[in-house]
């Protein structure tokens, strides 16, 4: 819960950051708007809804590599910084928040002692 908490702080500031950054007018903070709100709601139905949190966690990794390449997909690298370290920052902690959470709620395999022992 505790990563899954810190995805959604992230998945807001991504929410709001192209008005803190001044781009909220460009056609590119649609993307900010449309991962935040992907990233924020697989980040509330995996505390919500437990049972699909392994799904959930391979969405939110997908949203956080889609966050960290979209200043190259949408060509705002080199002209906007502030913006191009935002989604840096903000793709790498919802990628690495998402990992650890699926490795966290993946379900176990028995080791192969477990199993010796069963036998």
């Amino acid at each position: 819960r505790v990563f899954s908490a810190i995805t959604l702080i992230a998945g807001i500031w991504f929410f709001v950051s192209p008005w803190v950054y001044g781009s909220d007018a460009h056609g590119v903070a649609f993307n900010n708007w449309i991962a935040a709100v992907l990233i924020v709601w697989f980040a509330v139905a995996r505390v919500v809804r437990p049972a699909y949190s392994t799904a959930l966690c391979w969405a939110n990794i997908v949203m956080g590599i889609w966050v960290f390449c979209s200043p190259w997909i949408y060509g705002y690298a080199g002209f906007s910084v502030d913006r191009f370290i935002n989604s840096l920052v903000i793709g790498f902690v919802v990628f690495v928040c998402a990992v650890i959470s699926l490795r966290i709620s993946a379900p176990r395999l028995p080791s192969n002692e477990t199993l010796a022992a069963r036998t």
